[in-house]
């Protein structure tokens, strides 16, 4: 017998984000009584099969990458079923007659906006996706916006017509846009990819980064932000409160089902999701004072804080006494070295708690402290709420 109000989750892969789709999905689905299912379409080779999956599992709607769109939508058997595409303005043509979840540009412009000007740059860039996709003109148009609101210029790199899908050719052009730029700059990159290679065109066109250039991409993926030095800022776009939006939005359509609706004539039905936060690293940290010990220190920090390092280790990174470090520390961004080290302790520790996988008792150790209450004391000093608290409220607003 067919279990009733099973959703049927289609990912091209398990990639940096399908996980944490399927994790907001799954919240869902649990809280309403849905169960879910989930197909890696890589698995089965180039064409999907709908028509078996949908005999095999039953579902009573889809929620399908943006790859397998136009799939979708052209097969007889996926097409009679409620069908939201994750991640719609990633598709190749706007999708048409089902409904779709995707990123709010507006929220994700404003976050990088806001990051930048945070640094007092006064004059900005905008830097799209290669291939030029729609949602990356979208984030273009929306930052444009946001600078201009506080009085800031925005130029926009513009490549060629034969530079569009060259990544070569992209990156000279991008070098040349950004050596004729008056400095410092503050450029939103369209994604991660975009922020590499912008990068990779400030090394070209001897500018710095972040003295001279300092660069904001999307996705927090640690593969693009942290194989390189500097590493790059990069706003975490909240892909699981976009599964959960999508869920929502496909149990709606499900209510509809088998009753002609309005909307299927006109706008497909959006579900928007917005920004989890904007993880900072090296190409955005502008101190108030230039310190290049304090800039290693600081990075050091960031890759090593949940390894069981003390002051003394970062001392010595600086090479310099434990007492002028602090003041140099405190000169450039305000508190001391333990201080940042706690914060970047306190960074992982949300993270963890983020993943309801993961025994709060297991997070102090993982976090770099012994296991024991210490941790839970700085946690709730700095948010007011013990660790199982802030997870409920994470996990369940």
């Amino acid at each position: 017998m067919k279990s009733a109000n099973r959703i049927l989750v289609v990912v091209a892969e398990m990639g940096h984000n399908s996980q944490r789709e399927i994790d907001g999905i799954s919240s869902w689905a649990k809280e309403n009584g849905w169960s879910v299912d989930v197909v890696e379409g890589s698995h089965f080779g180039d064409v999907p099969d709908f028509s078996k999956w949908i005999a095999f599992w039953k579902p009573d709607g889809m929620i399908v990458d943006p790859m397998y769109a136009n799939a979708a939508r052209a097969d007889r058997a996926a097409a009679a079923l409620p069908l939201v595409i994750w991640d719609a303005a990633a598709a190749t043509e706007r999708p048409e007659r089902c409904g779709c979840a995707m990123s709010d540009p507006d929220a994700v412009a404003d976050a990088a906006a806001r990051e930048l000007l945070s640094a007092d740059i006064r004059r900005f860039a905008f830097v799209p996706a290669l291939g030029a996709p729609v949602w990356s003109c979208e984030r273009g148009k929306s930052f444009a916006r946001a600078v201009e609101a506080f009085g800031r210029p925005c130029a926009a790199f513009a490549p060629s017509e034969s530079a569009v899908f060259d990544a070569t050719l992209f990156s000279r052009e991008l070098s040349q846009f950004l050596a004729k730029r008056e400095t410092p700059l503050g450029v939103f990159a369209a994604n991660d990819v975009a922020a590499v290679m912008v990068r990779s065109a400030c090394r070209a066109a001897g500018l710095r980064i972040p003295q001279d250039v300092a660069v904001v991409g999307v996705d927090d993926n640690r593969e693009y932000c942290e194989r390189d030095e500097p590493t790059l800022t990069s706003i975490r776009v909240d892909v699981e409160a976009g599964g959960r939006a999508a869920a929502q939005l496909l149990s709606r359509l499900a209510l509809r089902r088998g009753r002609r609706s309005r909307s299927s004539e006109g706008e497909p039905p959006v579900a928007r999701y917005g920004v989890e936060r904007v993880v900072r690293r090296a190409s955005t940290q502008v101190l108030k004072v230039i310190d290049g010990r304090v800039s290693r220190a600081l990075e050091w920090i960031r890759q090593n804080a949940c390894r069981p390092i003390r002051v003394g280790d970062v001392v010595a990174v600086m090479g310099c006494s434990r007492r002028l470090a602090d003041l140099r520390f405190r000169q450039a961004v305000g508190h001391s070295v333990l201080d940042e080290i706690h914060g970047r302790r306190l960074d992982e520790a949300m993270e963890l708690l983020r993943r309801p996988d993961v025994p709060i008792d297991d997070i102090p150790a993982r976090c770099g402290y012994v296991p024991g209450p210490y941790l839970g004391i700085l946690f709730k000093r700095a948010t007011g709420l013990t660790m199982r608290a802030w997870r409920k409220s994470v996990l369940c607003p």
